[in-house]
């Protein structure tokens, strides 16, 4: 649509942000294919470095409104001069360590029996096997459309599943949300991946963050202030600075750190993150997933992280699960997903994901090409 008029200038704001690293590499070929097929200048705006190395001539870095420094591609790529830059090239460098088997007792506290799933006719989850041990970390990654989201919808019991079962700590959930009791709602907790759309722009922090502690816990006045309070410093965000703002006064990683607040005001035991980070820059991502880990930590959370950000499974999981089309196709330890030889549509997302390499983008879909020649019948 932005070409129909054939522009001498096209700007691209975050593209590809939303998009599983599949579908990105497509989006990614296609604008370069046009960029040069028209002769049309680009400016391309992301936060993503590795796709600023495929698709830039020139880098220009900025911080607050201000240049940090510009210089062709690769040699900042390969050199960058300015500290605000270098760590922008060293972050993803967090590593969550792994979780040590509990002692006693059954780890087991969430475990997905059997499940199908429909939106009217349209089948979208078949035989979904999962379990999720206590204080884990589980991913579970795919393209968009593989079922990951509606996974999440019928766990929390917003969409009931047509067929299975889903057992919470050795007991089995009713299968519609609205039938499960408060105190079962309690403790399953979702972050949604949108922080704008998932706050009310028109209540101020303390009452998004308030809503949950009096409609679950009962806590009201002074003591529902001083647990608020409580919630905004565990997020290390200022309560006398955040209590009493809007939304639209909070940046993206603010808003995202409110969200998990408002989590953690039911007191949940396991809590789903809906690609919690796929709107944030890499700094600010990573801040969230030390957050998050520390919370872990701190409360004993169990976690379900639903992400395409392959860079984020390798900080935070300790088991992952691979799904297509509403099917698993793969699951197990994180190490042995990573480890080769790998199932061929986890081969096909790894070998997607973008390196810092400004060649890389150009020497996969030769690779894919020459491929898809050898299989076509002669």
């Amino acid at each position: 649509m932005a070409m129909a008029c054939r522009p001498d200038l096209i700007i691209f704001d975050e593209p590809t942000t939303a998009l599983d690293v599949t579908t990105q590499i497509e989006v990614l070929s296609a604008i370069r294919d046009i960029v040069h097929e028209y002769n049309t200048a680009a400016i391309y705006i992301t936060h993503d470095l590795a796709v600023v190395a495929q698709m830039a001539d020139q880098i220009k870095v900025l911080l607050r409104g201000e240049e940090v420094e510009e210089a062709p591609a690769r040699d900042m790529l390969a050199n960058p001069q300015e500290d605000y830059t270098k760590s922008l090239w060293a972050v993803r460098e967090f590593r969550r360590a792994p979780v040590p088997p509990r002692e006693g007792g059954d780890s087991v506290m969430l475990d997905v029996k059997g499940v199908h799933a429909s939106y009217g006719t349209v089948k979208v989850l078949e035989n979904i096997d999962l379990t999720i041990n206590r204080g884990s970390t589980v991913a579970v990654v795919g393209e968009s459309g593989s079922g990951k989201s509606t996974l999440a919808r019928v766990i929390m019991g917003l969409l009931p599943p047509t067929d299975g079962t889903i057992e919470y700590d050795g007991k089995e959930l009713p299968k519609a949300g609205k039938n499960r009791s408060r105190d079962l709602q309690r403790h399953i907790q979702m972050i949604h991946q949108m922080a704008d759309t998932a706050l009310n722009p028109k209540q101020r922090i303390k009452d998004i963050i308030g809503r949950p502690l009096e409609f679950f816990l009962g806590l009201k006045g002074a003591k529902k202030e001083a647990r608020i309070r409580e919630l905004l410093t565990l997020i290390e965000l200022d309560a006398d600075e955040f209590m009493n703002r809007l939304p639209s006064e909070l940046s993206g990683g603010q808003k995202q750190r409110v969200c998990i607040a408002r989590a953690l005001a039911a007191e949940p035991d396991f809590i789903i993150c809906d690609e919690v980070t796929s709107a944030l820059d890499q700094l600010v991502a990573e801040g969230i997933l030390r957050l998050l880990d520390r919370l872990q930590r701190e409360l004993d959370l169990t976690y379900m992280f639903i992400t395409h950000d392959i860079a984020t499974v390798r900080s935070i999981a300790d088991d992952v699960v691979v799904m297509q089309n509403g099917v698993i196709v793969e699951q197990g330890a994180k190490d042995a997903i990573f480890t080769p030889p790998h199932a061929p549509y986890t081969e096909l997302l790894l070998s997607s994901v973008p390196e810092m390499d400004p060649d890389w983008l150009t020497q996969l879909l030769a690779e894919r090409e020459a491929e898809t020649a050898l299989e076509e019948p002669a």
